[in-house]
């Protein structure tokens, strides 16, 4: 295609440090202030934020404030996605089934909440990665604790607490996109109940306990999140099969 490509990335052990892989490479980190030096010396055609994991959602605002031109899904988008309140505000808005949720206000709130819906609640910050600081309450002094964790971790953007599923099976889709059209989709099923992390749960696929009402349920909840936040690239999201809700969305690569 005549371009040429220039990668940014600091860890060794992956194949894309590898100097064979790109046409140029910055061995540095992913922040904000790294990635600005570098485009303002290399003043590339566009920046892809979808194929880094989690740090390049978290500047995607940052780098859209400065002007920098982002390929594939709109920085605006990917923060409806991880911001929790603007993800679980939209997904009633669309009308697609999620557990009962709340914004953090405070934590005399947050413990009425809980007592209407019931233990065990999950405490949900935003923009992180590996569901760091996120945990499941039992009782109100687990929500006490973990909402002090998730508010030190997330200090920027909202908590959010939902009622959490038990026994449950999660499934994970792993999806491409243009201009909010999906393309293509593939469906992974947990072995394991819901409550285990993706990077540490076994997936398997194509998958095998899932009927075909379920399927054409999931594959209509992909295709609506793809184009309510207009998505151009890969996304994947993370549903609960026992009463068919979406979890989360990730605008970008997962190591699915």
């Amino acid at each position: 295609m005549g371009y040429k490509t220039i990668m940014v990335n600091y860890n060794p052990e992956t194949v894309s440090t590898d100097y064979d892989m790109c046409d140029r490479l910055y061995f540095d980190e992913i922040s904000f202030e790294v990635v600005m030096d570098i485009y303002e010396r290399e003043n590339p055609e566009g920046v892809i934020l979808s194929m880094g994991g989690q740090l390049p959602n978290n500047i995607a605002m940052s780098l859209h404030r400065q002007q920098c031109r982002i390929l594939g899904t709109s920085p605006e988008f990917i923060d409806c996605a991880e911001n929790r309140f603007k993800f679980s505000r939209m997904l009633d808005t669309i009308g697609i089934s999620q557990p009962q949720w709340k914004e953090l206000s405070d934590t005399e709130t947050a413990m009425k909440f809980c007592e209407t819906v019931g233990y065990p609640c999950l405490v949900r910050p935003s923009y992180v990665l590996s569901g760091a600081a996120m945990n499941v309450a039992y009782s109100d002094s687990d929500l006490e604790k973990y909402l002090t964790n998730a508010v030190a971790v997330s200090k920027e953007y909202p908590v959010v607490i939902s009622k959490f599923i038990q026994e449950a099976k999660e499934i994970d889709v792993d999806a491409v996109a243009s201009d909010g059209v999906v393309m293509a989709i593939a469906v992974s099923e947990h072995v394991e109940n819901a409550g285990v992390h993706s990077g540490d749960a076994t997936l398997v696929t194509p998958p095998q306990d899932l009927n075909q009402k379920t399927m054409e349920r999931i594959k209509m909840i992909v295709h609506a999140i793809g184009q309510e936040l207009q998505v151009t690239g890969p996304f994947n999201l993370q549903l609960i099969a026992k009463v068919r809700i979406l979890q989360e969305a990730l605008p970008r690569l997962t190591r699915i």
